[in-house]
């Protein structure tokens, strides 16, 4: 009797373990081996992420608009405040995320508490790979795994496609990245038509008088020589601060006297500076304005040249390169403005949608 009652406890001891045994693999937090894979990133960092990616982090525009539009129920936040560069474009649902701030160059925002507190998956920052410092600091600060994906604008169809295999939408990121190749491929294919012939020289005004601008070589400014212009500016100008914008003055522009003048950039409450240099004497002569070359670049719901310098640059492609050499890069715009913002943006726009976006820019 005793022999017998020793194998049932033995079995029944078998069966506790075995219950445990399934309960802490049931338990198992998301960073096993089986719910997690390790990716290596656009900037040759090796990152270990859930298998399935639900929620997701910008650390900054860039990358939170690379991920709207690849699926915006993906992110779990926003940068800013969206009002700031008008938000009638998108989905309230959308708008009305959460404000967690972000890192900006040298400069945080972060609300890092809150951030935790929502737990995506990952963070992703769209930046220069040669930088990873960034990555790996927000990810010891967080404990939640970075990936980089490169920001250049030759990589922008490179950067879709790993960002699809990331996320899981790789059939969404594949048109997406049809478009960046048909856009560079565009340039590429075009722009040695330009040879033997002058580049149009272009200044991008920044700030509510029109004194603020980029030089040469910034990342900000870098459509203008990207499509064959040159920016006035050149190199060397005096730095405006963390995030750029240097100070010029009326006198060095009419110096410069740039055929085309290119209006961008609005902060939150500052206005643009179209009226006034339209009208300002200290404007008059020069020959942008004489011409009726001044153009206002469109920014809702993100700008198409700068400020983030992101993949709403790639409508701004287009638009730039069809300004400033018309005759060359022949296009329908009213006709690609409403392709890019229903591939990009979700959106369909309505006739008198791309006649607000068009003002001042033709």
């Amino acid at each position: 009797m005793r022999k017998k009652l020793n194998v049932v406890l033995f079995l029944l001891c078998c069966l506790l373990l075995g219950g445990c045994a399934g309960k802490e693999t049931a338990g198992l937090p998301a960073d096993t081996a089986e719910n997690t894979r390790t990716i290596v990133d656009m900037a040759g960092r090796s990152v270990t992420i859930p298998a399935q990616v639900n929620k997701v982090y910008g650390a900054s525009p860039t990358g939170t608009i690379l991920l709207y539009t690849i699926d915006p129920d993906l992110l779990v936040g926003w940068n800013y405040f969206m009002g700031m560069d008008g938000s009638q474009f998108v989905a309230e649902k959308y708008k009305n995320l959460p404000v967690l701030g972000g890192w900006f160059g040298n400069i945080s925002t972060a609300n890092t508490e809150d951030l935790i507190r929502l737990h995506p998956d990952l963070i992703l920052t769209m930046d220069s790979p040669k930088k990873p410092e960034l990555a790996d600091r927000i990810q010891d600060l967080t404990g939640i795994p970075v990936v980089v994906v490169d920001g250049s604008i030759d990589k922008m169809e490179e950067a879709y496609r790993f960002a699809g295999k990331v996320l899981g939408r790789e059939e969404r990121t594949a048109a997406l990245a049809d478009y960046c190749r048909e856009t560079v491929a565009l340039v590429r294919e075009r722009k040695p038509q330009l040879a033997g012939r002058s580049p149009v020289r272009v200044y991008y005004a920044e700030g509510s008088r029109g004194l603020e601008t980029e030089p040469a070589g910034s990342w900000h400014a870098e459509l203008i020589e990207y499509v064959g212009g040159v920016n006035v500016a050149g190199t060397g100008l005096p730095p405006g601060g963390e995030l750029g914008r240097s100070p010029v003055s009326a006198e060095q522009v009419l110096l410069w006297n740039p055929e085309v003048v290119l209006i961008g950039y609005f902060r939150a409450g500052e206005t643009s500076s179209y009226a006034q240099i339209m009208t300002d004497g200290d404007w008059a002569d020069i020959a942008a304005v004489r011409h009726k070359r001044v153009y206002e670049i469109p920014t809702q719901p993100f700008n198409w040249f700068d400020r983030p310098p992101c993949i709403n640059r790639l409508i701004g492609i287009r638009w730039v390169a069809n300004l400033l050499y018309p005759e060359v890069f022949q296009l329908d715009m009213r006709a690609e403005v409403k392709r890019f913002y229903q591939l990009f943006y979700h959106y369909t726009l309505s006739d008198r949608e791309v006649d607000a976006l068009l003002q001042h820019t033709q």
